[in-house]
């Protein structure tokens, strides 16, 4: 039917806007670790911004920026992080925001700032909540404390509501530097040369053997609701449970398990959460904290593995539809291509306006890719495309 038709389209143009998107983040998001730049976060969701916004310039259909996003954060995968479920929610989200934004306010100038000042803002919001699922309300405590004391050294009489909604409104601001970046991006202009660089590494992980099941996955996440409301437990029976939790996911997920061998992670966990116990000048509390982080980061890399398992794609796909796996293997076998000749990341960094013109005049052609039957399979067996006559 022709309703369908125009559905798997523009499920297909999401798949190259995702990809794109998240081919920019993996390669600058390897060129921004290696670099030790900080805030490099916050210039990964800026690249996510401009990106959603130059996409939609060329193909301003509606649902196609949630869909970008639904399909990027599944591309997640393909990370070299074992820490994947938070990125995933919030890039999710942030595609989220940026539809709710254009719908809105249109497909102008005033939706793209509204998108991308709201994607931003949420890096800060996610990144307390965050904190708050981890560590519970007690992380938060030490932190309004910590920033009083700072605010009082520093001779400010505003109070900690001020400062956050003066942070706020710089991520905002961030946010439609970003969209106006997009903007630019989408208008004739120059481009970068890009140099053919090895794009086969990045494959989606298989999930391992031995967890095919559903159920295995309702009981890890019983389990993480568990440890979130174990707050009133004594500390010795908090520390147990998460301890023995964390280890057994560690010894049967490999994502887990690399995590656990993050020594300097974890030591800055435990250091963390000493100090918020200082704050809160309750020692027990900031071990607490300690504990509860150790369960619930191995716990959601675990669950990250488990959404890959076979057993638990047919179910998600007899609830999402046929049609969005489909566009998840064409945007997962395309990305190899859309990496091998994707711009450095130092172009993307120093020359970003360009290198996002040249990610944007490759984006009809991935489409078109797309609709060839013998493009994925020729990605699949690692091959060049063959190209419809």
């Amino acid at each position: 039917m022709p309703a369908d038709r125009d559905k798997s389209l523009l499920w297909r143009k999401a798949a190259v806007i995702g990809s794109l998107w998240a081919a920019s983040e993996i390669v600058l998001g390897s060129f921004l670790h290696n670099s030790r730049i900080p805030f490099s976060g916050r210039l990964l969701t800026g690249i996510g911004v401009a990106v959603m916004v130059a996409g939609h310039r060329l193909w301003p259909e509606r649902g196609l920026l949630w869909r970008a996003g639904l399909v990027c954060a599944a591309m997640k995968s393909v990370s070299p992080s074992a820490v994947l479920l938070s990125p995933m929610a919030a890039i999710f989200t942030e595609g989220l925001l940026a539809e709710l934004s254009v719908r809105l306010l249109g497909g102008n100038l005033a939706g793209y700032l509204l998108a991308g000042g709201l994607a931003m803002s949420w890096g800060l919001i996610h990144k307390v909540g965050r904190l708050l699922l981890l560590y519970g309300y007690d992380a938060v405590a030490a932190y309004a404390g910590g920033l009083e004391k700072i605010m009082s050294l520093l001779g400010s009489r505003a109070g900690v509501p001020s400062a956050v909604l003066a942070l706020l409104g710089i991520y905002f601001v961030a946010g439609m530097a970003a969209a106006l970046l997009g903007l630019r991006a989408a208008r004739p202009g120059p481009t970068v040369e890009c140099q053919a660089t090895d794009g086969g590494k990045y494959t989606a992980r298989g999930a391992g053997p031995g967890y095919n099941s559903v159920y295995v996955l309702l009981l890890h996440l019983l389990a993480l609701a568990g440890l979130m409301a174990s707050g009133r437990l004594p500390l010795p029976v908090a520390a147990a449970v998460s301890l023995a939790y964390g280890l057994a996911c560690a010894r049967f997920y490999s994502r887990a398990g690399r995590l656990l061998r993050r020594w300097g992670m974890w030591a800055g966990v435990l250091a963390v959460s000493l100090v918020a116990g200082w704050l809160l000048a309750d020692l027990a509390s900031g071990l607490r904290m300690a504990a509860r982080a150790f369960s619930l980061t191995l716990g959601f890399a675990a669950v990250a593995q488990e959404l890959l398992n076979p057993a638990v794609r047919r179910a998600l796909e007899k609830m999402a539809g046929p049609v969005f796996f489909e566009t998840l293997e064409y945007a997962f076998g395309s990305l190899p291509q859309v990496l091998s000749a994707l711009p450095s990341g130092r172009d993307l960094l120093l020359r970003p306006a360009a290198s996002l013109r040249t990610l944007l005049l490759r984006a009809p052609g991935l489409l078109q890719d797309s609709f060839n039957p013998n493009f994925l399979k020729a990605q699949m067996a690692g091959h060049q495309p063959v190209k419809a006559d």
